[in-house]
């Protein structure tokens, strides 16, 4: 199937690992977070977010020390898995 609204979704729960990759998110200990069930209502919540103009920009621009995406509705549990 080849179609739009699918090709949407698809990238709206990749942008996930784009912004996880960004801050640096041990993947795998979020992974691990309830079996799976945390990583994939992250991605649910990638998947139906407001921001997501705010959120490509956010991914566009140069990254900053310190840097977090304030908009972010994944933003606390993203913080959680950071390697500092």
């Amino acid at each position: 199937m080849n179609w739009p609204i699918t090709r949407h979704v698809e990238q709206r729960a990749r942008r996930l690992n784009d912004v996880m990759e960004r801050l640096d998110v041990d993947a795998l200990e979020l992974v691990r977070l309830r079996q799976g069930d945390a990583y994939c209502d992250a991605r649910k919540l990638c998947i139906e977010c407001t921001h997501a103009a705010a959120c490509l920009s956010w991914l566009g621009s140069p990254p900053a020390p310190g840097e977090s995406p304030a908009f972010c509705p994944n933003l606390p549990l993203l913080d959680r898995f950071r390697r500092r």
